[in-house]
């Protein structure tokens, strides 16, 4: 698995997503195209155009938190790893 990971052969993006793809997530995806779609229909081009951007800046905000999360319960769990593997009974 190490050699995996070294070789970038480990993403969690490509495992399968059928677990994420709930009712209730479905369920979400669907009331987002409808609120997006009110939007486009009230807005003009131009106020729609601000609004899709945000969304744009907003995903990539998310993406960077997602990615500083990702790498610091990485690291934790990395120090959790060696402090069960190096720890010589007193603690």
């Amino acid at each position: 698995m190490l050699k995996d990971l070294y070789f970038g052969e480990i993403s969690p993006w490509e495992r399968e997503r059928e677990c994420v793809r709930t009712c209730e997530y479905k369920d979400l995806v669907n009331k987002t195209i409808a609120i997006g779609e009110y939007f486009k229909s009230l807005l003009s081009s131009e106020e729609y155009a601000k609004l899709e951007e945000m969304k744009n800046l907003q995903a990539q905000i998310d993406l960077i938190e997602s990615a500083d999360l990702f790498e610091y319960a990485f690291r934790t769990g990395a120090l959790m790893m060696i402090d069960i593997f190096c720890c010589d009974g007193n603690n």
